[in-house]
Order: C-alpha cells, then sequence, then structure tokens
C-alpha cells in the first residue's frame, strides 16, 4: 500500500455533514491540509435524492424536541455555536425560501443547487477531494491515524472526522460499513433502526384503504399499553402498513422499545359524549340508507366501512341504519377515538430516509470527540440522534459539521 503523508483533517465522507465540516475547519484556518474521502464517484449523493430532487435542505423553526437519542444532551451547546441553516448557505451566495411548517428549501427548488454551492466552495477553498475512496480500516499510533482506503492506499492523518453516514437509503453509499471497523477501535451503535418509515401491521386491517389518507392524533403504545408518543397528521394507508409524516416520526421517536400497537383518533378534540351525539345525528338523518353509507362524509367511505367491519355490529352493510342499537352507536364511537392497528415492523434500510441510533452519547464528549480515541470526532447520521421529518436531519448534520471542525480545529490552535 502507498502511504500518503500530506493531511492534518481526515474527513471520511462526503455527505451533508462531511461536506459541512470540511468548509467549515478550511475556514477556520486556510493552512489547514484538508481532505475528503468518499466511497461513491461524487459526494453528496444523498443531498440530490432528498425532498424529491428538491432538497428539503433544513427548517427555520429548529426546535430541539424534534430530535430523539442520547446525543440530544449535547444540542443545545451545539445550537449555540454554529450558524442555523440559512445563514450556513448564506455565506455560500445559496438562498433559501420557507414553506409549511419552516420547511427550508433552496430557492431555485433544486437539489443540485445545494449540491454545487458545497462543492464550489470546497474547491475555492482548496480542499482535496478523494471520491472512490472507500476507507476500510482506521487505526491510531504514535499521535498519528492511520487509515486504509479500498484503493490501497494508506492516508495518515493528524485528526478524522467520521461522517460517514449510518444504514439509510443504501444505495447512495450509506450502509453501516465503518461500524465494522469502529468496532474494533472499541465504539459500538446503539439501537440501530431504519427511521422515518412506514410501520407494518396485519394486511387484512389496510388492505382494503390502500392510498386512502384521513387525518388523526396517532399514539404509540408498548405492550404494556404505555404511551410512548403521539403525532398528529395525515395518515396515510398502505398495502401492508400505516405511513404519513405524522407515522413516520412515531417511527423515529419509538425505537427502544418499537410500538407495540399504534391508535388512531379520528376525531381529536371531541370528548365521547359529542362524537355519540354526533353519531345520532347521522342516524336521523340516514335512517333509511345502507348501514355501509352511514359514516359517508364524516370519514372516507371505506374508512367508514372499515369502522363498522372493526366495532363488531352484527348486522349486515346492507341492512339499514335504524337497525344500530345505541350500544352499536357508542361502539361506533369509541373505535372512531381508539382505531388500533398492531405494528409487526417497520420499514427496511432502503426505504429509511435517515438511521435512528448509533454511537451513544456516553462514548463521546461534549465536543463529539471520541472519549476513546483523542482527536477522532463524529458528525451527522453516524451518532444516536435522528430529527422528524420536515429539514431537521439536514439541519443536524450543518450543525455537527460546523461543530466538530471548530473543535478539531482547536487540536491546531494549540
Amino acid at each position: 500500500m502507498k502511504l500518503n503523508t500530506q493531511i492534518d483533517v481526515l474527513i471520511c465522507g462526503g455527505g451533508a455533514s462531511g461536506l459541512a465540516a470540511a468548509i467549515a475547519i478550511k475556514q477556520s484556518d486556510p493552512n489547514l491540509r484538508v481532505c475528503i474521502t468518499e466511497k461513491n464517484a461524487r459526494v453528496g449523493k444523498k443531498i440530490l435524492i432528498t425532498g424529491n430532487g428538491r432538497c428539503n435542505i433544513g427548517n427555520a423553526q429548529e426546535e430541539l424536541a424534534a430530535y430523539h437519542g442520547t446525543v440530544i444532551r449535547y444540542l443545545p451547546e451545539i445550537w449555540e455555536a454554529t450558524l442555523d441553516t440559512e445563514s450556513f448557505f448564506l455565506k455560500m451566495g445559496l438562498y433559501c425560501h420557507h414553506e409549511k411548517d419552516g420547511r427550508l428549501y433552496p430557492s431555485s427548488n433544486q437539489a443540485a443547487s445545494v449540491l454545487d454551492a458545497l462543492r464550489f466552495m470546497a474547491d475555492h477553498l482548496g480542499i482535496e477531494t478523494r471520491c472512490t475512496c472507500a476507507i476500510t480500516n482506521l487505526e491510531k499510533k504514535n499521535g498519528f491515524f492511520y487509515a486504509e482506503t479500498a484503493n490501497d492506499t494508506i492516508l495518515e492523518a493528524r485528526a478524522v472526522i467520521l461522517a460517514v453516514g449510518g444504514f439509510a437509503a443504501p444505495k447512495t453509499g450509506s450502509d453501516g460499513s465503518s461500524f465494522v471497523w469502529l468496532q474494533r477501535l472499541g465504539h459500538h451503535a446503539v439501537n440501530l433502526k431504519p427511521a422515518l418509515v412506514t410501520l407494518r401491521t396485519n394486511t387484512e386491517f389496510v388492505r382494503a384503504l390502500k392510498g386512502i389518507r384521513v387525518r388523526a392524533l396517532v399514539t404509540a403504545y408498548d405492550g404494556n399499553h404505555k404511551k410512548l408518543a403521539e403525532e398528529s397528521g395525515e395518515v396515510q394507508f398502505t398495502e401492508r402498513g400505516l405511513s404519513g409524516i405524522c407515522v413516520m416520526n412515531l417511527s423515529g421517536k419509538c425505537c427502544s422499545p418499537d410500538p407495540a400497537y399504534l391508535s388512531l383518533q379520528l376525531l381529536p378534540g371531541k370528548k365521547a359524549e359529542q362524537i355519540v351525539s354526533m353519531l345520532w345525528d347521522l342516524y336521523a338523518a340516514r335512517a333509511e340508507w345502507r348501514l355501509e353509507d352511514f359514516l359517508t362524509g364524516l370519514f372516507p367511505k371505506k374508512i367508514g366501512i372499515q369502522l363498522l367491519q372493526r366495532s363488531n355490529i352484527h348486522l349486515s352493510l346492507q341492512d339499514p341504519v335504524y337497525r344500530l342499537t345505541q350500544s352499536e352507536i357508542e361502539q361506533i364511537a369509541s373505535i372512531c377515538q381508539n382505531w388500533c392497528f398492531p405494528v409487526l415492523g417497520r420499514g427496511g434500510w432502503n426505504d429509511a430516509q435517515v438511521t435512528a441510533g448509533g454511537i451513544p452519547v456516553d462514548e463521546i464528549d461534549s465536543t463529539l470527540q471520541s472519549k476513546k480515541i483523542p482527536g477522532l470526532f463524529f458528525a451527522g447520521e453516524m451518532l444516536d440522534l435522528c430529527g422528524d421529518c420536515g429539514g431537521y436531519n439536514l439541519n443536524w448534520a450543518w450543525r455537527s459539521g460546523q461543530y466538530v471542525a471548530k473543535k478539531c480545529h482547536l487540536i491546531f490552535a494549540n
């Protein structure tokens, strides 16, 4: 293997957090020799697919409550020390516009504009980029890091920032392979789960509802009926489970433990007696209608039929509404407020937007530096932190990249 000794800071991973780290550290000290290694043929592959090609570059709200995982402990300090997404990109000449719920997009509405801003700035600052260069092993000897690559090169560096991502969207290069050699360094990833994914349930409960959307308050419970988390929003039914932003957010919030079941409250804000009253009003207006049409208008027709079937009413859907009894009206009202779906699993890594879990907070210090190996820093999705849908995970990528760059720079300032 050929030895290269020309690097001060080696950044493993040319994704969002790696590019942000490289730019920030080079801006802090233009004399530092900074090199990014990327296993793909070009950097930023995952950036190009975010936001359906528009790149939901961040979220202006930046609520700490939108993040989950052990590393959340350090978020206030990280936020205080770094630029927000919009300010970070404005320094590169990239303008953003705001959309619903604080979501930020580039003014061009093209993810390529975001990647171009990062690439052009990296080139302008003289950052070396080595693509098709996967790191296969890392060790530290006599104060220097030695990184073996898949193309028979050993890179020597004084400090290393690991920003290689997790397991989500492996087609973009985030296949988790780095966690194998990280174990040899004494680091361990915890609670690894595909996050921001569909939650699977019994197909007989959802197959007939495929493609239908309904607004609800969705609550996740564990096997002991303990409430884990809740989200409001639009639920989308798929052939095998439940999706929609609110459900996907729950898949990120509820990883340890996984939810045992979801409860949909279809008329949030309504008390049980109010719903019963609404149903009696429908009864009066539709007494001669077929039962299958009873709830149509209050909910999509197929949703109404499923609610009736799950209410254990011993009537045919062709029977008239007037045959409903008081107890059956109350049963229907009850399921409108507590429509339960067992959770049998979650979408896989190919469908995941982000990785939940990762390097835990007890293996790093407040600078996101390894407690085991000084000079080794972590950024982005490698760490045990994930955000909700809506740009929060890219917020974390830009912020954590900037932050480790500042802290890593202190090594050379002393």
